[in-house]
């Protein structure tokens, strides 16, 4: 098992789209894949589950990941989380 902390900086928090993001994104590893926010732990994979966790702009996130690529996995959700949902190279010309 692995956790990593991130705090959200994006203005909109995780609405619908980056929500989409983080599942399809715990979707490709098959470890399991848990959002936690203030103590309420949501599945990853799951769209409702991580809308549930109302995340807003500032909220401090624990990714934790257990199984086979859970290092993978936290990973790319906290750098896709620390990105502000953007593509790595849209967000390397911000730079």
């Amino acid at each position: 098992m692995i956790e990593r902390d991130v705090i959200v900086k994006g203005d909109a928090g995780v609405h619908a789209r980056p929500a989409m993001m983080l599942v399809k994104e715990a979707m490709k590893y098959p470890c399991q894949v848990m959002l936690i926010k203030d103590d309420v732990e949501a599945d990853c994979k799951s769209i409702m589950s991580v809308l549930g966790l109302a995340i807003v702009s500032g909220s401090r996130l624990i990714i934790r990941a257990d199984g086979e690529g859970d290092a993978q996995a936290v990973n790319s959700i906290v750098s896709m989380i620390e990105h502000n949902f953007k593509p790595h190279e849209e967000s390397a010309e911000k730079n």
